[in-house]
C-alpha cells in the first residue's frame, strides 16, 4: 500500500463506498468503481471475517503484506490468555512487540499487560496500525515507528535505567525488501539471532513467533535447553511456531518442552510433554494385531510438527479399548478414540499397492475421483491417482501408507 492509497481510504467518501459495496464481488467492482484502493481494501476485508473479525468489524484498513504477516485473532487471544495464566499481575506492566504490522498481536498483549509499546519499522504501517487500534478502541498500545534494533539500543541506554521490559514478543518478517520470501532466521527481519544477547538483557522473557515451516529440532540447538516450543494449528491446519524463552523458573514450565496447543471449532485444546515424554517411542498398546485394525486416526497437524504422536499416543489415548498400534505415522485401533484430536476413518479394506488391480477395483465401482492422503509414501499424491487411473477429489478417500516396509492402500470413510 502506498501514500496515496491511505489517503484515499481515510476518506470519508471511500469509507462510504467500502460499507455499501462490502458484499460484492471484487472482481466486478473493479470495473464499477474504477477505485484499485478501495476495490483493494474490500477484498482484503473480505478475507478478515475469518481470521480477523473485529478487523472486518470495524472496517479496519489492511494493506496485504501485513495481513499475510499477521497472527489470527484467535492464535493472538490463545498466546495472550497463555500469558496470563503464567504471569503475576506485577510481572504484566509492560510489553513491548517489536514487529507490530497490523497489531493484531499488540492488541491481545494489550488486554494482559498494563501498557504495550509497538514497534513498527513502516512508516505507513505504523501510522495505518494507530488508526486501526483506535478504531478497535484500543487505548493501552502506543504504536512507534522505528527498527526493532534501534528502540532495543535506545531501550538499553542509560536513559532507560532502570525500566523492566516484562515481555519482549518478535514475529520476524520473512519476506526481504524485494518481496522475496525467506526461510532462515538469519534472512529474516529483524535477525532474531544476532539481536538475541540484547533482547535477554531487554526483557525479562521473550515470545518469539517463527514460520509453521521451522525445524522445532532446532530451537534448542539455536536458542538453548531452557527454550520451550509450541505448536498452534487451527482447524487442522499449522499456523505458528512459538518459542518461549525466561519461563523456564515458572511452575508451569519448568518441564514442558513441547506443547501443541489446537484450536478446534473455536476451542482450544492444549497437550503438554516434558523432555522424556516427547522423546516417546512406545509404538502400540494392548494386543493389536495387523488385520485386526477398524479404524485410522490421523492425529492433528500439530502432533506430526512438534514430533510427538507416539508421545500423544503414550499419554493420551492409552485407555482406548483394544489398544493401539503407530504404524506408518498413522494410528490404528479397534475401537473409535473417544475425544481425539485430529480425523477419524473407518477402514472399508486394505490392500497392498499394487496400481493395476486397485484401478480395476476403482472401474468397478465406478469412482472416478478420489482423495488421496499419504504418509511416509514415496509417490506423490498426482503420480498416485494416475498410476490408479482417476482424478483428485471426490468423496472416496484413500490412505497410502507403508506398512511393514509393504506400501499399502487403505480404503476409508470420514467419521464424524
Amino acid at each position: 500500500m502506498e501514500r496515496h492509497d491511505l489517503d484515499i481510504l481515510l476518506a470519508d467518501e471511500a469509507r462510504q463506498l467500502v460499507e455499501r459495496y462490502l458484499e460484492s464481488d471484487p472482481e466486478r467492482l473493479a470495473f464499477a468503481l474504477r477505485n484499485p484502493a478501495v476495490t483493494r481494501q474490500i477484498r482484503m476485508l473480505q478475507k478478515c471475517r475469518s481470521k480477523l473479525p473485529s478487523y472486518y468489524a470495524a472496517r479496519c484498513i489492511v494493506p496485504q503484506v501485513a495481513y499475510e504477516q499477521s497472527s489470527s485473532e484467535a492464535a493472538a487471544g490463545m498466546k495472550a490468555e497463555t500469558l496470563r495464566t503464567l504471569l503475576a499481575p506485577h510481572e504484566r506492566r509492560l510489553a513491548v512487540d517489536l514487529t507490530c504490522g497490523l497489531g493484531v498481536d499488540a492488541r491481545a498483549l494489550g488486554g494482559v499487560f498494563e501498557r504495550v509499546i509497538a514497534v513498527e519499522s513502516d512508516p505507513l504501517r505504523a501510522e495505518i496500525a494507530r488508526w486501526n487500534l483506535g478504531l478497535l478502541g484500543v487505548g493501552n498500545v502506543e504504536v512507534r515507528n522505528g527498527t526493532a534494533e534501534a528502540f532495543l539500543e535506545q531501550w538499553t541506554a542509560d536513559t532507560h535505567a532502570g525500566q523492566t521490559v516484562d515481555l519482549v514478543y518478535i514475529d520476524p518478517s520473512r519476506k526481504s525488501g524485494d518481496g522475496r520470501r525467506v526461510y532462515s532466521l538469519e534472512e529474516s527481519s529483524p535477525n532474531v539471532l544476532a539481536l538475541l544477547p540484547v533482547l535477554r538483557r531487554a526483557a525479562r522473557r521473550i515470545v518469539l513467533k517463527l514460520s509453521p515451516l521451522f525445524d522445532v529440532d532446532e530451537v534448542n540447538r539455536l536458542f538453548g535447553p531452557e527454550a520451550g516450543v509450541e505448536v498452534v494449528s487451527v482447524d487442522g491446519e499449522c499456523k505458528e511456531v512459538l518459542v518461549w524463552l525466561g519461563f523456564s523458573d515458572e511452575a508451569d514450565r519448568t518441564q514442558v518442552y513441547r506443547r501443541v496447543t489446537a484450536i478446534r471449532h473455536g476451542g482450544v485444546e492444549r497437550f503438554d510433554f516434558a523432555r522424556e515424554q516427547a522423546a516417546d517411542s512406545v509404538a502400540s498398546t494392548g494386543a493389536l494385531l495387523p488385520g485386526e485394525e477398524r479404524f485410522l486416526a490421523v492425529p492433528d497437524v500439530g502432533f506430526y510438527k512438534s514430533r510427538t504422536v507416539a508421545a500423544y499416543a503414550a499419554q493420551y489415548l492409552g485407555d482406548v479399548p483394544g489398544g493401539w498400534r503407530l504404524e506408518g505415522d498413522c494410528l490404528f485401533t479397534a475401537e473409535l478414540p473417544e475425544h481425539f484430536v485430529g480425523k477419524v476413518y473407518r477402514i472399508t479394506f486394505r490392500h497392498p499397492y499394487r496400481p493395476k488391480e486397485i484401478a480395476r477395483l476403482l472401474r468397478m465401482r465406478s469412482i472416478r475421483r478420489a482423495n488421496i492422503h499419504r504418509r511416509g509414501f514415496s509417490a506423490s499424491a498426482e503420480e498416485v491417482a494416475q498410476a490408479l487411473g482417476v482424478r483428485l477429489g471426490g468423496n472416496t478417500d484413500l490412505f497410502c501408507l507403508t506398512m511393514q516396509g509393504e506400501p499399502t492402500v487403505f480404503f476409508v470413510g470420514r467419521v464424524g
